[in-house]
């Protein structure tokens, strides 16, 4: 008799416990930020850039490479930093001036884990941009939100 009421108790938790993740699941939803590098012109050959939210705790769950050729590859990125809700990412393309991006590009895509009602904004701190010659570029950065499905 006790160990069928241990079994009925030990399968109420177990029940208990997944409808209390499933619940848990409808609290938070994904989005994908776009992360965009304007060279302005100039062929971009390297960046590295930190990613965070300003507004609240994200969990980054994912970092894919950009739409260009050049950075189609998952960027570089530090496991430790996205162990803190942040991403420091970086790539470079040893490609020839000719088949760099020029202008905007998208240079990564980050996949994030936020709370169902948090409208997360976003930060981006450049560290550095560079032509295939190793010359510092002046860039611009952007970031943007898009909603998964």
């Amino acid at each position: 008799m006790r160990l069928l009421t241990f079994i009925m108790f030990f399968l109420l938790g177990t029940i208990s416990g997944a409808q209390e993740t499933r619940s848990n699941y409808a609290r938070v939803r994904f989005l994908a930020v776009d992360i965009f590098v304007d060279s302005k012109g100039e062929p971009l050959a390297a960046y590295q850039l930190e990613f965070s939210a300003t507004n609240g705790p994200v969990k980054i769950v994912g970092i894919e490479g950009g739409e260009h050729s050049a950075f189609r590859e998952a960027p570089h990125y530090d496991p430790k930093a996205i162990q803190q809700d942040r991403g420091i990412i970086a790539a470079f393309s040893t490609e020839p001036h000719s088949k760099l991006p020029t202008g905007r590009t998208r240079v990564a895509t980050i996949h994030i884990q936020v709370n169902a009602g948090m409208e997360p904004q976003f930060a981006l701190n450049l560290q550095a941009a560079a032509d295939p010659s190793g010359h510092r570029l002046t860039v611009s950065t952007s970031a943007t939100k898009r909603e998964t499905q």
